[in-house]
């Protein structure tokens, strides 16, 4: 079957994006940070709830420069209370600050208590319905963030999972995602529910693929005032 443009060039752009471009920051230090430190990779994907991106990357960066080192072992000992403290001291905060706490140490204790404090032993040699059990069982945590993990690790840190069904990896449609899908005319409304059965019928085998670059289209180019058409990769394509 004939593949629809729109899809071939999300597709062909998508072979272009480099991962810092999915890890937007305030800081280098942030950047650095997260791909260096598989658990502050870990602890800002689980964080990812309603926030713009810059702000949920750079979040382990700041907990890192207020308690002088990023461990699960720091989180998992303190009390709600007090990372709800440490949270609310932050330049910026995660939206649901009195829900973060509790996903911040749910994480660590799985960290800790499961694997030896090691992050990486959550996905290292694993299938990825482990990889997504173990963290929808975190606090915050649904079906779309852990897939968003998994899509993170393939793409970015380059780990390989055996048993993943790719028919079954979705996007994780965000205001950007939305956008970008309505302004191409794969959605006649804006919604998340839209989003994902377009990416599902326009890219049966492999919906997700289409997540990382709608959605990095969406933040440099299909911005929602003064859109940079001419410049973007999807101008030739694109009914506006």
């Amino acid at each position: 079957m004939i593949k629809d443009p729109r899809v071939m060039h999300l597709l062909e752009f998508s072979k272009k994006i480099h991962p810092r471009d999915l890890f937007p920051v305030r800081y280098e230090q942030a950047a650095i940070l997260i791909e260096k430190d598989p658990f502050a990779f870990a602890l800002a994907a689980v964080l990812d709830r309603g926030r713009k991106a810059e702000v949920i990357w750079t979040i382990p960066y700041y907990l890192q420069k207020h308690t002088g080192d990023l461990n699960p072992y720091f989180f998992a000992s303190k009390s709600i209370e007090e990372l709800e403290g440490i949270f609310r001291s932050l330049p910026e905060k995660p939206r649901y600050i009195t829900d973060a706490p509790r996903t911040a140490k749910e994480l660590s204790e799985i960290v800790v208590n499961e694997y030896n404090g090691d992050v990486t032993k959550i996905w290292e040699n694993k299938s990825a319905s482990h990889v997504k059990k173990t963290f929808q069982c975190i606090y915050g945590v649904g079906s779309g963030i852990a897939s968003m993990i998994i899509l993170l690790l393939e793409r970015c840190f380059r780990v390989h999972f055996n048993d993943v069904d790719r028919r079954y990896m979705d996007v994780k449609p965000d205001v950007h995602i939305i956008r970008v899908f309505y302004r191409l005319g794969f959605i006649s409304e804006r919604n998340t529910k839209e989003a994902l059965e377009a990416a599902q019928r326009f890219n049966p085998e492999y919906p997700g693929a289409l997540d990382a670059p709608a959605w990095v289209i969406g933040r440099k180019w299909c911005t929602p005032f003064g859109p940079k058409c001419q410049s973007c990769p999807l101008d030739e394509v694109c009914p506006k």
